[in-house]
């Protein structure tokens, strides 16, 4: 018991550090072995040696001969967890036809001066991962049932979900724009705990400019509150556009776009740094698992600083490099001399015209010309600053993920749980940040 726990050394380590994890190898001579982790936890008990009398006559005799305390207990670790996978250095050799164990042919033992490239070419590599398993412990939430609705009954009670009631609008050529905020809008705006001041800061912000993203609006405004309080302002201020070309902004109620020129200026423009070169590896992607599990702990690592997961800058100059590979921008936050040119170039629509569904009020391949000029600004900045500070840059490190063409403004992370409707899920997956 005490070689597969690692030794009295190795235990005494473990019971040094609170927040580590006892292993537990059932194959304690062999360096591939996989350990089962064991969590302590602080307990009250005693250690007791009883002594038993037997009788070979009589197996069913027991006769307790004195009982003694030996000691006081107050951590214990308990196994709880999943062991990982095993992989075995086991082969079917060519020769004989059978499975055998080559462990001792591919550890050496002793000092071992030979080149591990010249060992025999009967003895296969073997080169198992570190583990097979993310985590060791059972997830109970991989599957669901359908959801069902639940009807209340004097004799069932249970907390209702609580909901985001902004207005999710649909872009649409003929559908209207909405006036005003539901009434449940209103009531939870007035049973929050709200200042009037706060309010007012936003309701000024969307006077004098009928569309913003949120993370303009915090950033431009200089709004100090937190995101929560800030998702229970802005549906009862303005409505939130899920698609077309004003597709994650919130909109005055009353403003419809579609009939104002002027609002080509507050269209949304995602701008992603191309992969050219090694520009990737200077420009970060905020989408990512946050954390990772130390299992020698069981702790969960975080992977980002506070005010790097806080803070995107919604505004692009000459001198901007993106903080996120991919970030999205208004038309008018974007101070380039040359796309605000174009900007005002863009000829004026006849009466009867409508705007597009995809291009709003700009022409074709107009984004994809802005693109351009951003991504030359891109490149120019971060050749100066690489040749500025070259240790700081060559620092930087890329951190690959799966979701590096996915993301958008951030504008639902003060809102309260999903509602369980379809339109809400597409509106968390679009307005779930920059990545």
């Amino acid at each position: 018991m005490v070689e597969t726990l690692g030794g009295i050394r190795e235990i005494s380590n473990t019971f040094g550090q609170e927040k580590r994890r006892l292993e537990l190898r059932f194959r304690p001579d062999c360096m591939y072995s996989k350990p089962a982790f064991g969590d302590g936890r602080p307990t009250t008990g005693l250690v007791l040696k009883v002594k038993v009398q037997r009788r070979k006559s009589q197996p069913d005799y027991r006769s307790v001969n004195s009982v003694r305390i030996m000691g006081c207990v107050r951590r214990c670790y308990s196994f709880d967890s999943l062991c990982d996978f095993q992989q075995l250095p086991a082969f079917r050799m060519h020769t004989s036809g059978n499975v055998e164990c080559l462990y001792n042919e591919i550890v050496p033992k002793g000092v071992n001066t030979a080149s591990p490239f010249e060992k025999p070419t009967s003895i296969p590599f073997f080169l198992p991962p570190v583990c097979f398993s993310r985590n060791d412990t059972i997830n109970t939430f991989v599957l669901r049932e359908p959801k069902k609705t639940k009807k209340s009954t004097i004799d069932s009670c249970y907390r209702r979900r609580r909901q985001k009631h902004g207005i999710y609008h649909t872009f649409s050529l003929t559908e209207p724009v909405p006036e005003k905020a539901t009434v449940q809008a209103q009531q939870m705006l007035s049973t929050k705990v709200i200042t009037g001041g706060d309010v007012e800061k936003v309701r000024a912000a969307f006077k004098v400019r009928p569309i913003w993203t949120r993370n303009a609006l915090v950033n431009i405004n200089k709004l100090e509150f937190s995101t929560q309080t800030l998702g229970v302002i802005l549906p009862s201020i303005a409505y939130y556009y899920v698609n077309g070309p004003w597709r994650g902004t919130w909109v005055r109620y009353g403003y419809d776009p579609r009939k104002h020129f002027e609002a080509r200026v507050y269209q949304l423009l995602d701008f992603r740094v191309r992969a050219i070169g090694s520009v990737h590896e200077c420009i970060k992607i905020k989408r990512l698992s946050l954390t990772k599990v130390n299992y020698r702990t069981a702790e969960s690592v975080s992977l980002y600083k506070d005010d790097e997961q806080n803070f995107v800058n919604s505004t692009f100059d000459e001198a901007t490099v993106p903080p996120y590979r991919v970030i999205f921008y208004q038309y008018c936050d974007i101070h380039l001399k040359k796309i605000q040119e174009m900007l005002k170039k863009v000829p004026s629509p006849k009466n009867g015209t409508v705007c597009d569904e995809r291009n709003g009020w700009l022409p074709y391949r107009f984004d994809d010309q802005c693109r351009n000029i951003m991504m030359e600004i891109v490149l120019n900045n971060i050749r100066r600053l690489s040749e500025e500070n070259p240790e700081v840059c060559s620092a930087m490190e890329s951190v690959e993920d799966d979701d590096d063409e996915e993301g958008d403004e951030g504008e639902m992370s003060g809102f309260e749980e999903d509602e369980e409707e379809d339109i809400e899920g597409l509106i968390d997956s679009m307005d779930d940040g920059t990545d």
